[in-house]
Parts: structure tokens; C-alpha cells; sequence
């Protein structure tokens, strides 16, 4: 299945619940049922909600892949949709210290769903510099709270 049409910031925002600063996605260049592919500047941000001593780790690229996850989820999911957290993060290789050095440009965040069931989903991830260098790729396990929990 082709890609689908592009979203801006604003799509994003409409879809997930990371607002603000918070959210760390810039676009959304397409998805499949299967995957998506985001793109980001906020590691260059100095004010960039997880940076610590001025300094944004590579492992935050982690919440910008689950952050994608979230995004492809609202967009695939069917009527009924239950709230989900990420309950664990898996299978990270960290190929450089840190994602705020300004050479890497846009980082290309990829994300494709490798198992969902009624109690969640997994996705596997890759965050890539502008030129195609693998900066850490991992798996991330959404876990749903179920809508009746949540409503209570």
C-alpha cells in the first residue's frame, strides 16, 4: 500500500496527546497500515523538554520514535480506541551519544507496527540522520488501558 499524504505539525497535534514542546514531531511525510515516517528539528531546540545540562541524550530519540508510534495509532485505529502507554522499551542500540549536533539536520524517524492484539501493539523503530546514519533503533511495547478502566 502507497504512502499516504503528508501531515504538518498541527495534523500531529490534533492526533496525540503530546502537546506543546512536549510534542516532538514536526511531520508526518506518510503512512501505511503497517508504517510511518516522521521527520524532526526539536534535537536542535534549546528548549527542548528533554534536554538535561544543555545536552539532548540518544535516547530520547526513543520518545520521538514512540511519539510516531502514537501518531500511527491514531491514524490506523478503528472507532473504538483505548488509551495506551508505553510500558516497555526493548532491543535499543545506541549508535551515538547524543542527537543535538546541528550536522545530523532532520532526523527521518521511521516506525512500523510488528504485532497488535486487544492488549497492544509493538513497534520497532529506527531514528536516522538527514544523510541515512542509524542513530538507534529499538522496540517499543504499547500496552492499553481498557476504555471501561479508563471511564470508571
Amino acid at each position: 500500500m502507497p504512502l499516504t499524504a503528508a501531515l504538518e505539525r498541527a495534523d500531529i497535534l490534533a492526533l496525540i496527546p503530546h502537546q506543546g514542546r512536549s510534542c516532538l514531531l514536526d511531520t508526518c511525510l506518510g503512512w501505511t497500515d503497517t508504517t510511518l515516517s516522521a521527520q524532526t528539528r526539536t534535537h536542535l531546540l534549546p528548549d527542548n523538554p528533554l534536554r538535561a545540562n544543555g545536552r539532548l541524550g540518544a535516547g530520547a530519540g526513543a520518545e520521538m520514535a514512540m511519539q510516531a508510534a502514537a501518531l500511527h495509532g491514531a491514524l490506523t485505529a478503528g472507532r473504538e480506541k483505548a488509551p495506551g502507554y508505553l510500558a516497555v522499551l526493548r532491543d535499543m542500540e545506541i549508535a551515538v551519544p547524543w542527537l543535538d549536533c546541528p550536522d545530523y539536520g532532520a532526523l527521518a524517524i521511521d516506525v512500523t507496527r510488528e504485532q497488535a492484539d486487544s492488549a497492544g501493539m509493538i513497534y520497532g523503530f529506527r531514528v536516522s540522520s538527514e544523510k541515512g546514519e542509524r542513530l538507534l533503533t529499538g522496540r517499543g511495547i504499547v500496552m492499553f488501558r481498557s476504555i471501561s478502566t479508563v471511564n470508571a
